[in-house]
């Protein structure tokens, strides 16, 4: 049977792929803090203990064997590191690091994996340390031949999801509420959990994918304008939008002062994924916010953002003007 360590397991991705796995046979112990309680069966061993602290890596695992670690909560190299420092490789098929597509130089253009990785202002310390992350692995992978695979999603929503996204949208919907949306600069993507679980799947027993690095999207262009007509639709009340010129705002607001995303293209090519026999997203936004939103009524999911503090200000400025 197939044995996988999921590094977290209690919120959102991670919580989704160890679920996910379990579901399908596989032999899951989890890796957590232990400060949310696991709302789920069939783990075989939830290991609590600080990433940080590599003594605590070291006594939960060092002595385990798996074939397949899910690495969802390493945000910079050190995270990789110290966990493969201690963890015994012997058995290891794959390390799997979830990163994400703001390792990608500012760009319009659409991201294919050979793009370059740099520095992005849009996404700040969060995208180069992911890019850190990524060159230690890269280095492993050409010196030891360490077997590794990276996937750079674009934005994962869905049910379970902790960001005051797509629930940020139905809240503003349902209590009849004008929502900001700022002019767009480009089309965004987005790609549901239930697509992530299964594309990450499909790296088990593929050779083929040793050593590589996947763009993960569902490759369908969306406007911020689309996000909110679509929703709309599946709560069934008219959106009520106003249309934010940012170049008149005062330079103290920003996008994520009044919306749940950054104002900027983040779209990817995901080609590479069915050249090399992995899984490819099938769930295209309507169907996804569609399963979103039955979660978001029958569980009242309660989310907020501190970030976004500016949302009746841009209201404000932009109904006078309008």
């Amino acid at each position: 049977m197939v044995q996988i360590l999921v590094m977290g397991g209690t919120q959102f991705v991670s919580e989704a792929l160890a679920k996910f796995f379990i579901s399908k046979g596989y032999e899951v112990d989890i890796f957590t803090r232990g400060t949310r309680e696991i709302t789920y069966q069939g783990v075989r061993t939830h290991f609590i203990g600080d990433r940080n602290v590599p003594l605590d890596i070291k006594k939960n695992i060092s002595d385990k064997q798996y074939d397949y670690i899910f690495d969802i909560t390493a945000y910079h190299k050190n995270h990789v590191k110290t966990l493969l420092d201690y963890v015994d490789r012997s058995n290891l098929k794959r390390y799997v690091l979830c990163s994400s597509g703001a390792v990608y130089a500012p760009t319009n253009q659409t991201l294919f994996e050979d793009f370059e990785r740099a520095e992005n202002y849009n996404w700040g310390q969060y995208g180069l340390d992911k890019k850190e992350a990524e060159d230690y692995l890269f280095a492993l992978y050409k010196q030891e031949g360490f077997p590794i695979t990276i996937f750079r999603p674009s934005y994962i929503y869905g049910e379970g999801n902790n960001l005051y996204r797509e629930a940020y949208i139905f809240d503003r919907l349902t209590k009849k509420l004008p929502i900001p949306i700022p002019n767009h600069v480009g089309p965004v993507q987005f790609v549901h959990i239930d697509d992530v679980a299964l594309v990450m799947e499909s790296v088990i027993g593929s050779e083929q994918s040793n050593g590589q690095a996947y763009n993960l999207s569902y490759p369908e262009d969306i406007k911020w304008k689309t996000l909110i007509d679509i929703a709309s639709q599946i709560v069934g009340i008219e959106a009520h939008t106003v249309e934010v010129d940012e170049t008149v705002l005062n330079p103290g607001i920003s996008t994520r002062n009044y919306f749940p995303f950054r104002n900027v293209p983040y779209t990817m090519n995901i080609e590479k994924l069915n050249a090399y026999h992995l899984y490819v997203p099938q769930i295209n936004l309507h169907t996804g916010l569609q399963k979103a939103y039955c979660l978001y009524r029958t569980e009242n999911v309660q989310l907020n953002d501190a970030t976004m503090n500016k949302i009746d200000e841009v209201i404000r400025i932009f109904s006078l003007q309008s």
